[in-house]
C-alpha cells in the first residue's frame, strides 16, 4: 500500500468519471493493507456490481478480507457472498434498505451502498472508528465529491483517465482543474468564520474592509447570488459562502465586481466549488481569489489510460503531464508495481 495512504486513518477514493479504475484501486488498497491492521469500509453511492449500471460494461468485484467491518446497506448485506456477522442496524435509510453494520467472517466478494449526505456519512466514519477500524475507506459514486470532505475523512485519492477524452490534453486539463479546486489554500481567516455563530438560513457571509459583517439569509446559491448585488461594493474584502460557489454566483461576482478591488471567497472545502475552468481563469483574471475554510489531503493520483469505447492514450505521456500539471503522483491503475 502507498506510503502517503497508510499515514491517514480514513481515506476517500473519489473519481472523475466511470471506468476511471476506482475499484481496481480500492480493491488493489485493500489487498496491500497489513494482515493485523481492522478495515473499515463503506461507500457514498453504489458500488461492488458485476456489470456497470451505466456503461453496462464488466466491472471488478470488491473482495474484502475476513474482519473487514462493512457498513452497507441492508440488500448489498444479502448480495455479498462473505459469511458475516451483524453488527448494528441503524436509522440511516436508502433505496436498499438501512444501512447496516457487518463484519466479514470470511474472506469474500461484496455488494456496497452507503447513505447519501454528507452528515450521514460523517456519522457512519464515526461508528466505523468506534468499532476499532484502523483503517476507513470510503468508495464514492460516479462524480461524487462530496465524501473527501475534511469533515469527513483525513486524504483522499482520486482516479481519472481516458474516459474524460479521446486525447492527453483534455484529460489532463479536466483532471488538473479538478485537483486545483480540491487543493484550494486554507483562508488567514479560516479560524474566526469557525467562530461565526450562524443560522441554518444563513447562506453567506460578507465582510467589509472594517470587519462589519452582513449576513444574508438564503436557501440556495441562486438565491445568494440574486441578493447578493446590492452588497457587493468598494468595501468588501471577503465572501463567506456557506454552501456551494456555482457558476451563477461567480457570474454574478464578476459582473458586479469593482475592477481594483479584491475579493476573497472562501467556502468551506472544495468539494462546494462548481465552476468550470474558463469561469475559474475568470474569476484570477479579475482578483476574485477563492480560498477554502477547511482544505482537503489529496494525496495521490490514480489514472486509467483506457476507456470502454476503446479509446488508448500512451501512458508514459499521460503519466508525466498529469504530474506536471498536478504535482501530484499519478500512478497508473493497472501498473501494479508503481504502487508500492
Amino acid at each position: 500500500m502507498s506510503k502517503v495512504i497508510s499515514n491517514s486513518r480514513s481515506t476517500a477514493i473519489i473519481g472523475m468519471d466511470k471506468n476511471v479504475g476506482k475499484t481496481t484501486v480500492l480493491n488493489y488498497i485493500l489487498s496491500k493493507t497489513k494482515g493485523s491492521d481492522v478495515l473499515g469500509l463503506t461507500s457514498i453511492g453504489r458500488d461492488g456490481e458485476s456489470v456497470d449500471r451505466v456503461t453496462h460494461t464488466p466491472k471488478p468485484k470488491i473482495y474484502v478480507k475476513k474482519d473487514t467491518i462493512l457498513a452497507t446497506a441492508k440488500i448489498c448485506m444479502f448480495q455479498s457472498d462473505i459469511t458475516k456477522e451483524i453488527l448494528e442496524s441503524t436509522g440511516i435509510n436508502t433505496p436498499m434498505g438501512n444501512i447496516v453494520f457487518i463484519r466479514s467472517k470470511s474472506d469474500g466478494y461484496i455488494d456496497l451502498a452507503g447513505p447519501s449526505t454528507t452528515s450521514q456519512m460523517k456519522e457512519i466514519v464515526s461508528k466505523l472508528k468506534e468499532y476499532k477500524a484502523d483503517q476507513i475507506y470510503v468508495d464514492g459514486a460516479i462524480s461524487r465529491m462530496t465524501q473527501c470532505s475534511p469533515a469527513i475523512v483525513d486524504s483522499a485519492v482520486l482516479c481519472t483517465g481516458a474516459v474524460l477524452g479521446n486525447n492527453i490534453k483534455t484529460v489532463v486539463e479536466k483532471t488538473a482543474h479538478v485537483v486545483k479546486m480540491l487543493s484550494l489554500p486554507r483562508h488567514e481567516l479560516s479560524d474566526d468564520l469557525g467562530k461565526l455563530e450562524l443560522l441554518p438560513s444563513h447562506r453567506a457571509v460578507i465582510i467589509a474592509n472594517d470587519q462589519s459583517k452582513v449576513f444574508l439569509e438564503a436557501q440556495t446559491s441562486t438565491e445568494v447570488a440574486e441578493k447578493i448585488d446590492s452588497f457587493l461594493d468598494d468595501k468588501i474584502e471577503t465572501i463567506y459562502i456557506k454552501g456551494v460557489l456555482s457558476e451563477g454566483l461567480s457570474k454574478k461576482l464578476l459582473s458586479k465586481k469593482h475592477k481594483n478591488k479584491a475579493i476573497d471567497v472562501v467556502v468551506e472545502d472544495g468539494t462546494k466549488i462548481f465552476i468550470g475552468v474558463d469561469v475559474y481563469n475568470q474569476l484570477k483574471r479579475h482578483s476574485i481569489n477563492i480560498y477554502v475554510q477547511y482544505p482537503i489531503n489529496l494525496k495521490e493520483l490514480y489514472y486509467n489510460p483506457t476507456s470502454p469505447t476503446g479509446a488508448s492514450l500512451d501512458d508514459e505521456d499521460l503519466r508525466k503531464a498529469l504530474q506536471e500539471s498536478t504535482g501530484l503522483n499519478a500512478i497508473n491503475v493497472f501498473g501494479r508495481d508503481s504502487y508500492v
